[in-house]
């Protein structure tokens, strides 16, 4: 209290533009005596000054000058009360057109109060919002600790987050260097509270970086720019959801084939044959395979490398033709063909990579 009551005999002695010291003289000029008689206001008595200040609304408006920030004390700072959002506007009217929008949980400069209005600078946006919709003065002092966004970011190179405070705690999870975190309440003991991906855990304050910030508002075209990035992320996740999808059914396939050719392993390998129970080559095998899915494959495994589309061998999935000089065979997974070897060996199982792997083929 005390410390508001000089904010307020620095704000009026200012306002009145000077205050005289009992017993006190000044010698001055005659040229500084003619510049003062220029530029002071004339002295009416501090009541007057006072009459003024609160004719034009300083009165209304002292208590904007008493919010204590972290650091203890800063001018002009309110919070936005709104459910959603409030527009900013260009005027300090309904119908001027919007600038910004004032969300929330957003912190706010207030720059001057007006009739209904008030003036305000939150982030990069600034303009006028309805006076009802902030809070200001002892309430803002009062909520100030709701508004502010308490984060640790992760310093060392990969950090532990613990059970408790204390490095004998249990090892939940760890998290890597210039990670981000909400700070989920106060540091005990020099460790910090956080929720990593719904694990609820510590961490040594000595290798994180605490911080203390607000959320502000956002202009018309950061806006903008932020719904068309959200829907940009959007559109990815979606084609990558699809393509998962696609990856799972292909898999899925691909696996149906694998299950039915493996029904014929121990049949003969004839050459130039396309029976699966008589015997086939290792083209007539895979040839035959698929022909009983619908699927329709060139008759050679030289004319195989062109069927489908190529992936990696990293990347195969049971199904996938692996082509190697003058062979083919069908990819189990687990580094594993089912082919249609040789006659001494008939149609059977071997590695995928007994020799050099020419292409990957998926044709599903």
């Amino acid at each position: 209290m005390e410390k508001r009551r000089v904010r307020q005999k620095i704000i009026l002695s200012a306002l009145a533009g000077m205050v005289m010291v009992p017993g006190s003289a000044m010698t001055v000029s005659a040229a500084e005596e003619a510049e003062r008689e220029q530029s002071f206001v004339p002295v009416a008595g501090i009541e007057t000054v006072l009459e003024e200040c609160y004719e034009t609304e300083v009165k209304d408006n002292i208590n904007l000058y008493l919010v204590p920030t972290e650091t203890g004390e800063y001018l002009n700072m309110a919070f936005s009360d709104t459910e959603d959002y409030t527009c900013i506007r260009s005027a300090p009217d309904e119908n001027s057109d919007w600038v910004g929008k004032l969300y929330s949980d957003s912190a706010v400069e207030v720059l001057e109060y007006l009739d209904g209005w008030t003036k305000i600078r939150s982030g990069n946006a600034e303009g006028y919002v309805p006076e009802d919709a902030l809070i200001t003065g002892e309430a803002a002092r009062d909520c100030a600790r709701e508004y502010e966004r308490n984060t640790v970011t992760v310093t060392a190179y990969c950090l532990n987050v613990r059970a408790g405070q204390g490095t004998d705690t249990e090892i939940l999870t760890q998290i890597s260097q210039g990670e981000e975190y909400i700070a989920t309440g106060d540091p005990v003991d020099g460790w910090y509270p956080v929720d990593v991906s719904g694990i609820s855990g510590w961490v040594s304050g000595k290798y994180v970086t605490a911080e203390t910030s607000y959320n502000y508002g956002e202009t018309k075209e950061e806006e903008a720019q932020r719904l068309a990035e959200e829907e940009a992320q959007r559109q990815r996740e979606e084609q990558e959801a699809e393509a998962a999808a696609a990856a799972a059914a292909s898999a899925s396939a691909g696996q149906a084939v694998i299950d039915y050719a493996c029904q014929f392993i121990g049949n003969p390998y004839v050459w130039g044959g396309t029976s699966l129970t008589d015997g086939a080559d290792c083209s007539g095998f895979v040839q035959s395979v698929y022909a009983h899915f619908g699927i329709s494959l060139p008759r050679t495994s030289s004319a195989m490398r062109s069927a489908g589309y190529a992936v990696s061998y990293e990347e195969a999935q049971p199904g996938d033709l692996i082509l190697y000089e003058g062979h083919v065979g069908l990819y189990m997974g687990d580094g594993r063909i089912v082919n249609a070897m040789n006659e001494e060996k008939g149609i059977g199982i071997c590695s995928a990579t007994y020799t050099g792997i020419v292409a990957v083929r998926r044709v599903l």
